[in-house]
């Protein structure tokens, strides 16, 4: 009785090993290089499948590659600070390619905008769109999105977000996040805590990405220190870019 135990055993894990050797033998891998109008390599630029949460970098020669990628198409993002953000669609199958993927330069500032303060907002959007493509376990709303929705106000993009609830505040509509008791998100704006203000004081056609982290162990740590408690996770807003189309 043993023995035949034994034997169904390693029968099914042969099967087992057998299928996933199949499974895996299915994906393939999506390479590229990422180059300006005049063909100059673009190093360091995120290239990214955000429905797998596959993420890369560039290398010195603005080359990429994505592994274990399922057959069919893809949407790949590549974006990188100084240059218009751009999309292509990848297909994997029997046959393997390779894609040529072109970068415009970021048109300059206007006058009379704080180039400082930009670049950080800069940088805050880029770091979004990574953690949005990694799936650090929030839930992330980009510009497109929001405006896909036709909201006149931020509470009408979270209304329908599970865990959430949209309520009545003595500043206009708040959220709230209805766990095992309702409580009160901390807001941060454009990287910075913000104190006695909703979701609803800000213009819902100024913003560029917003992350929804519904509790402290999804919260990323630059958004769980500050004055408010962090029982209740974050909310975090990145406003457009000004000048930006």
């Amino acid at each position: 009785m043993l023995n035949r135990q034994l034997h169904l055993f390693l029968v099914l894990l042969v099967v087992g090993l057998t299928a996933a050797r199949s499974v895996r033998a299915q994906d393939g891998v999506i390479r590229g290089r990422v180059a300006d109008s005049a063909g100059v390599a673009i190093r360091d630029a995120d290239v990214a499948i955000v429905e797998l949460h596959a993420l890369t970098r560039t290398d010195s020669g603005g080359r990429f590659s994505l592994a274990q990628i399922p057959r069919g198409n893809h949407e790949v993002s590549v974006r990188k600070l100084g240059y218009r953000p751009t999309t292509t669609t990848a297909v994997v199958g029997d046959m393997s390619y390779a894609y040529d993927i072109v970068m415009t330069a970021q048109v300059a500032l206007v006058d009379g905008v704080d180039v400082t303060a930009t670049q950080k907002l800069r940088l805050g959007i880029e770091d979004f769109y990574r953690r949005r493509a990694r799936g650090n376990g929030g839930i992330f709303f980009t510009r497109d999105e929001i405006a896909a929705r036709n909201a006149h106000r931020t509470t009408d993009v979270l209304r329908n977000s599970a865990g959430l609830s949209v309520v009545r505040t003595r500043n206009g509509n708040g959220v709230r996040f209805t766990g095992k008791r309702q409580c009160t998100p901390s807001i941060w704006l454009d990287g910075q805590e913000v104190r006695d203000m909703e979701v609803d004081n800000i213009p819902v056609t100024d913003i560029e990405g917003m992350e929804l982290y519904a509790g402290p162990s999804t919260t990323p740590m630059q958004f769980s220190h500050g004055w408010s408690s962090t029982d209740c996770g974050a909310i975090v807003i990145w406003t457009r870019i000004p000048g930006s189309p």
